[in-house]
């Protein structure tokens, strides 16, 4: 009989195939931080000492900065610690592994690959944890833990040796305490609680821009917001700024505005035994749904593994605008972790059985849910049907009154005009002045052309950080939606990151016609400010929605004009309409979809395009005043010169309305032509 050798292990190798499964199926640049997140709290919940209700748990992540190394410490309470038998050689160890006992926390915690957790508890494959190896740059991690069981104080030490071996280091008592300050430099006390500190050293720099900018926190809300609902579960994160703690979003909330349906316990398939806990589904049109939760999230050990795309299962325009989740029974939920789950937690093999039982039967539910409410296209898409075609009405019909006031467009006109005076900027705001087009002042597209600079940058001139939503996204003239990219950070004075791509390439994807790009930012947070026209900053607040960069795929960009309409939701009975300065466009007209004047016929094209119509023409003659007081060479009306020379103000009025009514007798005269030849 041969020697018999232990087979040498590339650990390196291990290490980069197990990233690569994170990196691949989260999908997104933050991967890393979303993935260490996930399994970090779950080690940790699964941990704590009351198992029923987790009273008195905690968990928290903060970057630390010990003798000027950058350390990232997750830390938690109300847990056992790495309870288990202590070893002291290499075939101690093996005996335990190899047991398979329940409780052996600190043997399978140090050893890849293993895990004593039942089939019920969070992560039971033993890969997670190599996720702390990871987040290191130099694939080193130590960690002290106060072990429930026995009092005892252990501290160790796991790294990626030159061999691509991981080894580890372990002490106790004593011996532990002075390993600890060596590697603390004595900036740290021993833990003094129950419960496991891990110390990533030197993380990678993903990690700590979503510490510092929020990121993080956003992923930890929706991931474990069912376990913040129903356990009221304490997770912060730590940084310079002090600490902030994950919330539920608005969104899980059991109080909304919200069309909704709970499906209660029910058989998914018959002849099975498979049952869900309950099936929440919510329509919510017009609501800026954040795109981490849009779909059905699939609930499993109070954390959220997948999101199932509703417009994905079910082939029908206003699919888009429904969300909600599915908590399973504990039969389903079992086998759904051990026969269909992937190793990383993020997703499930929906081919699989029960994973295809259950997304049937949400399909199924979806489509009832659905025909009750008669949805055959998004309400948004809809409105923005309407509001599009009644705001194209309406300037048409205004043309010729802006001939007549001498109200021009861009590069029209016999001599230039004096720029403008601009208004202010908001303190909180996105800029996007990088853009560039491929034909300069052209907004024309071609397919194989691309759109250079195609992010915001949002921007904070207040004195305190404000967690905000910022989404780019494309509106087409048909009203449908394509989101860039959205993130949601914790905007700190002074300028923020790019959020959005750094060029938008042209194919066959765009359809002929026109389209923008958007940039809005929206309050996730409710502050004791208010905006500069006087609104509130709640939770959902709209604070920028300014970004509305217009471009033309495959066709010549309209005649331009002086003018164009563009909506916009506030709180404020002072804000109906209001306009501004576009460049050398002409202006935007903003009008208010909250204002109850213009919400009841926001779904009637010739009632909003009447009203714009009337608006327009008021607005037209304001701006068309304050346009020749400024350019005394352009004064050419008689009623115009007259009035600023009198310098009157109560003959403002009768004049706008002279013009005004005027302009409307022609317009309906004309009108009603129309409809006699019609006829």
């Amino acid at each position: 009989m041969g020697i018999i050798f232990r087979q040498i292990r590339n650990d390196a190798n291990d290490i980069k195939a197990i990233a690569d499964g994170y990196r691949t199926k989260i999908g997104h640049p933050l991967w890393l931080a979303d993935g260490l997140q996930k399994d970090a709290i779950q080690n940790s919940w699964d941990a704590r000492v009351d198992k029923k209700h987790g009273k008195g748990w905690e968990c928290g992540f903060s970057l630390l900065d010990i003798g000027g190394e950058e350390i990232l410490c997750i830390e938690d309470w109300g847990t056992t610690g790495l309870n288990g038998a202590k070893f002291y050689t290499e075939e101690e160890l093996s005996k335990i592994l190899n047991k398979n006992k329940s409780g052996e926390d600190l043997a399978y915690f140090l050893n890849s690959n293993w895990s004593a957790k039942s089939s019920e508890e969070g992560g039971n494959r033993g890969r997670g944890k190599t996720l702390f190896l990871i987040a290191s740059k130099e694939k080193r991690i130590f960690f002290d833990s106060l072990r429930s069981t026995d009092d005892t104080y252990i501290c160790g030490e796991l790294y990626l040796d030159n061999d691509k071996q991981i080894k580890f280091k372990l002490s106790y008592d004593q011996d532990a305490q002075k390993i600890f300050a060596g590697l603390t430099k004595n900036k740290i006390s021993i833990l003094d609680h129950y419960g496991t500190r891990i110390f990533i050293v030197n993380p990678e720099s993903t990690i700590i821009d979503a510490i510092k900018n929020g990121e993080i926190v956003s992923f930890i809300n929706y991931c474990r917001w069912e376990t913040i609902k129903k356990h009221q579960a304490k997770i912060f994160i730590k940084n310079g700024d002090g600490k902030r703690y994950a919330v539920l979003p608005k969104w899980y909330e059991d109080k909304t505005d919200f069309l909704s349906k709970e499906f209660p316990l029910e058989k998914i398939k018959e002849n099975t035994s498979y049952r869900i806990k309950k099936l929440v589904l919510r329509y919510a049109p017009n609501s800026d749904v954040p795109e981490i939760i849009k779909g059905i999230s699939i609930q499993r050990g109070l954390m959220s593994i997948q999101c199932l795309r509703a417009d994905e299962l079910v082939h029908e325009e206003g699919m888009n605008d429904i969300y909600g989740w599915v908590e399973m029974d504990e039969v389903l939920e079992k086998d759904m972790k051990n026969m269909c789950e992937g190793p990383e937690h993020f997703d499930f093999a929906w081919t699989a059985k029960p994973a295809k039982y259950l997304k049937d039967y949400i399909r199924i539910k979806i489509r009832e849910f659905a025909k009750e409410l008669k949805i055959i296209e998004s309400e948004e898409a809809r409105k923005n049907k309407i509001q599009k075609t009644a705001e194209e009405n309406a300037l048409k019909s205004l043309s010729p009154f802006f001939k007549k006031l001498g109200l021009i467009g861009k590069h029209k006109g016999t001599h230039p005009k004096k720029p403008h005076k601009r208004k202010g900027d908001e303190p909180l705001r996105l800029s996007i002045s990088d853009i560039i087009f491929p034909e300069g002042d052209s907004r024309r597209v071609d397919y194989g052309e691309k759109i250079v600079n195609t992010y915001v940058v949002p921007i904070n001139e207040l004195s305190d950080s404000v967690l905000v939503l910022v989404r780019v996204f494309i509106v087409s003239d048909e009203g449908k939606t394509e989101v860039i990219e959205e993130k949601e950070i914790n905007l700190r004075p002074g300028r923020g990151s790019k959020i959005g791509t750094d060029e938008i390439i042209i194919n066959s994807n765009f359809n002929k016609g026109g389209y923008s790009l958007r940039g809005r930012m929206i309050s996730l947070e409710k502050k004791n400010w208010k905006l500069s026209d006087g609104t509130s900053i709640e939770k959902g607040t709209i604070l920028y929605d300014r970004i509305n960069q217009k471009f033309y795929v495959e066709v010549d960009p309209p005649e331009s004009g002086p003018f164009r309409f563009q909506p916009e939701k506030k709180e404020n009975k002072e804000k109906l309409f209001r306009w501004e300065p576009e460049g050398d466009n002409g202006y935007v007209i903003f009008y208010n979809e909250l204002h109850p004047l213009i919400k009841i016929i926001l779904d009637d094209v010739e009632k909003l395009d009447d009203y714009l119509t009337e608006q327009g023409a008021l607005i037209a003659l304001q701006i068309r005043l304050e346009e020749l007081i400024t350019e005394e060479e352009d004064r050419k009306d008689i009623d115009f010169i007259k009035l600023i020379n009198s310098e009157d103000v109560s003959n403002v009025w009768p004049v706008f309305l002279k013009k005004y009514s005027e302009f409307m007798w022609d317009l309906k005269e004309q009108n009603g032509n129309k409809n006699k030849k019609k006829e």
